[in-house]
């Protein structure tokens, strides 16, 4: 019997180390939040890879305690979901993410979480009204991992190619 607590520990030991380091802390962002609702395309690490950001809502609650609906400790930061596409193996793989929007550093941060048992991260900075950049890091050896660069694509009348 000791020996099986043993192997649990271990796995419990290597599980809570290979999680890596976690996102940068974000604090409350100053001033208006830009829409960064859309499709974005570019690169993480080297892999094709594109975010679309389907809904942004003003505030969410992050860390703290909360009973029911109500947040007793913590505070709110502006929230982003949708879904990211990369590729993993040759092949384009599609999860959903959930992301927050706050300062870091003093920069406009958008750090997004995929919704998958793997883990890991993505940390934006907003360079400009189109371009994001900054670097994820994932869990499993065949992920990608390392810089990111991503450009919103156009939407509307300025999407379709002159005829």
């Amino acid at each position: 019997m000791k020996l099986w607590w043993a192997g649990v520990l271990a796995v419990a030991a290597v599980s809570f180390f290979a999680c890596g380091t976690p996102p940068p802390p974000l604090t409350t962002p100053v001033g208006m939040m830009p829409d960064l609702r859309g499709t974005w395309n570019g690169t993480w690490g080297g892999a094709p890879l594109t975010l679309v950001i389907l809904d942004q809502r003003d505030a969410e609650p992050i860390g703290g305690v909360s009973v029911g609906p109500w947040q007793v400790f913590g505070r709110d930061l502006p929230g982003v979901s949708g879904i990211l596409s990369v590729a993993i193996r040759n092949e384009m793989v599609s999860v959903n993410v959930q992301g927050r929007l706050g300062s870091s550093n003093g920069r406009l941060t958008l750090v997004l979480e995929p919704a998958t048992v793997n883990g890991g991260w993505i940390s934006l900075t907003r360079l400009d009204e189109n371009r994001l950049a900054g670097a994820g890091t994932a869990q499993m050896s065949w992920e990608p991992r390392g810089p990111v660069e991503l450009i919103r694509q156009p939407q509307g009348p300025a999407a379709k190619p002159p005829a």
